[in-house]
């Protein structure tokens, strides 16, 4: 019992090969005595005889013999489909032990069942993203989501090549697992950007698109990560003591960090940023220990790249600013009505839109004054959750505009002066700042109160 004891905790993890986890733990498991040679024979026969059925299925019966790269692969995908099982134990003695006491065909078809799940699973996350996710106009990340992800669902073949990844990714994550492969790595990516954007969502997009025009003028372009952003800056902020949602870091703030943090060692440094990001977490109400974990990811990387900064006195690279100029994410300014024929032009065009962020991307081009933006609201080209995305893509002074012109209350009545569609983009606004934390609905309060002016509808 005392051998058994010590033996549970031999194998680590970490020496173990995550892209092929049932050949390393096999390796592993012989180099530490814990396999025999007869057990690890066996197990070696085995997956022949497995490789064998799946040549009999791949040729459909016809043959049982196929080039050797094709062999090569198949043999891949079955390792693989037993691996992503092996992982679902909690110590990789258990799985080891699973080697031994079952036929690898029982192991092999529970992987496949655990693929499966992961699959339907994983799609899911991508619908989940496409129709409720963080909008965007970075071209790497629209691209990934509509374009490269999609094709792996249906080109995916987890009887021959389980181990392939049939996408081409181009957006970046923070510390993006590339030890991963095949649907493994599909379904981390997905997860993983699911909770960037979650934390994204804490934001104005306004300030979010401040933020990035400040990083680079051809950010849409650029194989960036933008949760890393604005979680810097964010922390920047937690540091300065200013609201975190601002997100901007002014080059005299920068200053005073420079000066506060430059004599600080590697350590206190760590240290110093460990606790920024706890009070940044409380101050957000964060309660996801999955993304406070993604969070506490980026510290590392953080803090050398900081380090190197005060060290230079750069510490721009790290702390970004707002451009002086005014962006294009300010959508609206006061000014005349565009005329009917091209108001109803755009209309049809974001009515034909097929993605919610193509119609705001329209939005954010075309309309520049409130009054036509709150006709294209009630011009039946916007439905149901879109309106939600849409308020989220607004900042406070937007929505300010869009309650001052609006009945008060929770509930629009049916007045015969408002169309369906007015009351219903009326009361979708109602709910959606009924949902905002309550900072931002006071601030947005506010600045509904000092709103004097009353726009003239009917010119």
């Amino acid at each position: 019992m005392n051998k058994l004891e010590k033996q549970q905790s031999i194998i680590k993890r970490q020496n173990l090969n995550e892209s092929d986890y049932f050949q390393s733990i096999l390796q592993e498991s012989y180099r530490l005595n814990l396999l025999s040679v007869t057990e690890y024979e066996t197990i070696q026969v085995q997956s022949l005889q497995l490789l064998a059925k799946q040549v009999q299925r791949y040729t459909g019966g016809e043959s049982s013999s196929v080039k050797v790269e094709t062999a090569q692969s198949i043999m891949q995908s079955i390792l693989y489909v037993i691996g992503s099982y092996l992982k679902t134990f909690p110590e990789a003695e258990l799985g080891l032990a699973a080697l031994k006491q079952k036929p690898l065909l029982e192991l092999y078809q529970h992987g496949k069942k655990l693929i499966t799940v992961q699959l339907a699973s994983a799609k899911q996350l991508l619908i989940d993203i496409q129709t409720d996710g963080f909008i965007t106009d970075n071209q790497a990340y629209n691209d990934t989501i509509q374009n490269a992800i999609p094709p792996f669902f249906t080109d995916y073949d987890v009887n021959f090549a389980a181990h392939d990844t049939p996408a081409s990714i181009d957006y970046p994550l923070c510390n993006d697992k590339m030890d991963l492969i095949g649907i493994e790595y599909i379904s981390n990516y997905l997860e993983t950007l699911c909770l960037e954007n979650k934390f994204l969502d804490l934001f104005p997009m306004p300030a979010i698109s401040r933020l990035l025009q400040g990083f680079n003028d051809h950010h849409k372009d650029l194989l960036i990560n933008i949760f890393g952003l604005v979680l810097t800056n964010a922390l920047g902020c937690v540091l300065l003591g200013k609201t975190i949602t601002l997100l901007n870091i002014e080059p005299k703030e920068r200053e005073y960090l420079q000066q506060k943090l430059l004599n600080l060692s590697h350590t206190e440094l760590n240290n110093r940023l460990h606790t920024t990001l706890r009070q940044l977490c409380i101050d957000l109400e964060l309660s996801d220990r999955s993304l406070k974990n993604h969070m506490i990811g980026i510290i590392p990387d953080l803090s050398v790249r900081l380090k190197n900064a005060l060290e230079n006195n750069r510490l721009e690279s790290i702390f970004i600013s707002f451009k002086e100029y005014p962006l294009q994410s300010v959508l609206f300014e006061e000014g005349n009505k565009m005329d009917d024929e091209l108001f109803r032009s755009i209309a049809n065009e974001i009515k034909e839109c097929r993605y919610v962020s193509d119609k705001i991307a329209i939005i954010q081009k075309e309309i520049h004054s409130i009054s036509d933006f709150i006709d294209i609201l009630g011009s039946y080209c916007i439905f149901d959750d879109e309106f939600t995305d849409i308020f989220q893509s607004l900042g406070d002074m937007e929505l300010a505009l869009l309650l001052k012109m609006i009945p008060s209350g929770n509930t629009i009545d049916s007045d015969i002066h408002f169309t369906e569609s007015e009351k219903e983009w009326h009361n979708r606004l109602n709910t959606f700042f009924s949902e905002l934390r309550l900072p931002r609905q006071k601030r947005i309060r506010k600045l509904v109160g000092n709103i004097v002016f009353i726009l003239d509808r009917t010119s």
